[in-house]
């Protein structure tokens, strides 16, 4: 099976390069201090938060180290008091952050996608509606996840506008962003006030790092430790300095140069392969959205290539609404090796064909 469903871009010699930071970071450890086995929290992490705020450009103050990405959502969700409110999402939406929303009973509204992601419009409709009362938004505005599109600075600056204009908060999913060096500013940074910024290295790195960064509003500050320490009993210290170190010596800088590299090659082919199907996106991006004709549902497509031997996901695994597009995402890079994954693409090309 050619795995396009999961997206974790690797590069060769990932493995031993973490295990070498690894190994530094076991043997850095103080024998004499037990409070290097515990769980951690912020007051004795702060060497290596500062770290991440200054790759980041955040406010130090205001940056919390968590285990990973989808950690760092969950806490947002937490700490805000959004358990049991409404939140809008995009109409198609990552599947992490839409089963951690609904595990907190928050009803979802779908917003209307175009090529830049949530349309402002869509969302002051949605807030302006009788009944609906949406306190937050979740967004991807930087390589959105499954569509891949990238947010223009006037379509942040009109979500901004919405959420302000309504008091929503915001959660940023950066998950994607190295993607796009040049993408417009973050809402967290137009939007400072209401915005929980979320940041992993399981993409940008390698899933087994489990290390990511939250920034989040000054009032939310005081809530921040419990919330980590009732939701994963702290983080890893060893993890974590495994993970900056490669933060401080240049080194995942370099590696996401690379990956952007090869993210462009492979997103070059794939489009070829596929023609005028995708949606627009990232020229570096590892994912794609391929639109489906109207006849065919992504269920059913799902499973034809299921019996090419292609795992793909479904559009309707990311549907918040009717209105979501009729489609499906490839990962390109559920397969290390990239002539796999374009063999991948090249099937489905082949049954993409097939229904025209």
């Amino acid at each position: 099976m050619i795995e396009m469903q999961y997206n974790f871009p690797l590069l060769p010699g990932q493995p031993e390069q973490w295990r070498e930071r690894l190994r530094a970071a076991v043997d850095a450890l103080d024998e004499n201090n037990f409070n290097e086995l515990r769980p951690t929290f912020r007051s004795n992490q702060t060497a290596l938060t500062n770290a991440g705020a200054r790759w980041m450009g955040t406010p130090p103050e205001r940056t919390f180290l968590t285990e990973g990405g989808h950690h760092g959502s969950l806490i947002s969700l937490m700490v805000s008091g959004l358990a049991g409110q409404t939140i809008a999402v995009d109409a198609a939406a990552y599947t992490g952050a839409l089963v951690q929303a609904r595990a907190m009973r928050c009803p979802l509204i779908g917003c209307a996608v175009d090529d830049e992601g949530m349309v402002a419009e869509s969302l002051r409709e949605h807030c302006a509606a009788e009944g609906n009362r949406v306190a937050a938004i979740y967004v991807t505005p930087t390589v959105h996840n499954p569509l891949g599109c990238v947010a223009s600075l006037a379509r942040r600056e009109a979500l901004v506008a919405v959420a302000r204009e309504f008091d929503l908060l915001i959660v940023e999913d950066d998950a994607y962003g190295y993607m796009e060096p040049d993408a417009p500013p973050t809402l967290a940074k137009l939007a400072p006030e209401r915005t929980f910024y979320v940041r992993g290295l399981s993409k940008s790195y390698a899933p087994g790092a489990r290390t990511g960064f939250l920034v989040v509003p000054e009032r939310f500050i005081p809530g921040l430790s419990s919330a980590i320490m009732n939701s994963a009993t702290g983080s890893s210290l060893v993890h974590n300095r495994a993970a900056v170190s490669l933060v401080e010596d240049g080194t995942l800088d370099r590696v996401i140069a690379e990956k952007n590299v090869e993210g462009a090659r492979r997103n070059a082919a794939a489009r070829s392969l596929l023609r005028n199907r995708c949606w627009a996106g990232a020229r570096a991006a590892w994912h794609l959205w391929v639109n489906l004709p109207s006849h065919t549902t992504p269920q059913w497509f799902e499973q034809r290539m299921i019996e090419r031997e292609v795992a793909i996901s479904g559009g309707n695994w990311f549907a918040t609404s009717k209105d979501a597009p009729n489609g499906f995402r490839i990962a390109l890079g559920g397969e290390v090796d990239a002539e796999r994954a374009l063999e991948g693409v090249a099937r489905v090309a082949e049954e993409l064909d097939r229904l025209s």
